[in-house]
């Protein structure tokens, strides 16, 4: 990367807050391996597993869009600092329950949905404030940089939370995540927010043109087009922990690493970046990581062992980091003047994780009534017409 993407590293303020923030997001990887490797000991069944990634996503459909307009109202610090502290507890509960043995598939679904809460009150609010640290020019650059300390995460998070179960067992992974939100609450709290931000947004009339780019009939295409897509891509999430610790029998190292492989294939995609996600390529380089995706979707399920398994995960990396900020890029496009910013990014969330909160539960229905194989080679059939759609469509407008 060149000096100028990374220029927002050097204000001070924006520095302090990417640490945090990718000390959290280590956490929270670091816990979604040990979460999904304590539920396939508790049950076999794909369908409960799946109910794993249905609980987390299915918040942000209810919650980031109030959250997200409450945020645009000027209550963005009371809001994060409230979701951060509920998250950091539902951790703490979560490491508790497992050391004393005492966790059941009902208790561990339940703080998942808590800590889904929490994500879904925090995320549209999080998102504004990280432009707001930067100078207007500098904007672009900082969400960049921002998503590539994720896919960092994406690397080392599930790699150290394969260590940890391996070392340490799941209650000591699950601390870890407690403990990695303690940074981000001590930024919010002591952030010094720019009194003329907050008092602007708090004397904000909210006119009814603010509300027609959020739900114009022009912009319920992309609504669509982002929860099908979701929908079927859930399916990787909602079914790799039952085939590789269940049907394909992964040590914890390994199991860890799956994630790793995801995260690993984020971050070609992330380098690659200036080309892959040039504006002018946006509906080819969304079409072409649908594919991608599907591929992942695929291999994952034919897959006979480890190493196979780690090519989907690759495959499925590459294609997540586009089609997620692709899709995100074109939903902060569409509001043009309207004051509704964080809860546009609220109608976003709602839409793409009523697709993966749908699609895991309805994927895990159909592995149980069938089997992951087959569930999973349905979800790469669905997303890669979707992609060669998509693909053929802008061709032949060319």
């Amino acid at each position: 990367m060149n000096e100028s993407v990374w220029s927002p590293m050097k204000i001070s303020i924006y520095r302090s807050f990417w640490i945090c923030a990718f000390v959290s997001n280590l956490g929270t990887w670091i816990q979604d391996v040990a979460a999904s490797w304590v539920m396939t000991h508790l049950s076999t069944s794909p369908l409960i597993i799946s109910l794993l990634s249905f609980t987390g996503s299915l918040p942000v459909l209810f919650f980031s869009i109030p959250s997200g307009y409450l945020s645009d109202l000027g209550h963005r610090r009371k809001l994060l600092l409230f979701a951060q502290g509920l998250m950091c507890f539902a951790a703490g509960l979560l490491a508790y329950l497992v050391w004393t043995e005492q966790v059941t598939e009902v208790s561990l679904l339940g703080l998942s949905l808590i800590m889904g809460v929490g994500f879904a009150l925090s995320n549209p609010a999080f998102q504004s404030v990280l432009t707001d640290l930067v100078p207007h020019p500098m904007q672009a650059q900082a969400v960049l940089v921002y998503y590539m300390g994720i896919n960092i995460t994406r690397v080392l998070g599930p790699t150290l939370g394969g260590g940890i179960l391996s070392g340490f067992g799941p209650s000591s992974a699950f601390v870890v995540n407690s403990v990695s939100y303690l940074g981000l609450i001590l930024f919010f709290w002591k952030w010094p927010v720019p009194q003329s931000v907050e008092t602007q947004k708090l004397k904000v009339r909210i006119q009814e043109s603010d509300w027609k780019p959020l739900l114009s009939l022009h912009n319920m295409k992309l609504w669509v087009e982002i929860f099908l897509v979701t929908f079927f891509a859930s399916s990787l999430w909602a079914l790799y922990p039952t085939r590789g610790r269940i049907e394909l029998q992964l040590s914890s190292l390994q199991y860890g690493s799956l994630l790793g492989f995801l995260g690993l294939g984020a971050c070609v995609s992330a380098f690659l970046s200036g080309k892959i996600m040039h504006p002018d390529r946006t509906q080819k380089s969304l079409a072409g990581s649908y594919i991608i995706y599907a591929v992942g979707i695929l291999l994952l399920g034919l897959a006979p062992g480890y190493m196979l398994m780690c090519a989907a995960m690759f495959c499925g990396g590459v294609g997540w980091l586009v089609l997620s900020t692709l899709m995100n890029m074109s939903s902060r496009q569409i509001t043009g003047a309207s004051q509704l910013k964080a809860t546009m990014l609220g109608v976003f969330l709602a839409v793409f994780y009523a697709g993966m909160a749908l699609g895991a539960i309805s994927w895990g229905a159909v592995a149980r009534v069938g089997s992951t194989s087959v569930a999973l080679i349905m979800a790469s059939v669905g997303l890669g017409l979707i992609g060669f759609y998509k693909g053929l469509k802008d061709f032949t407008r060319a």
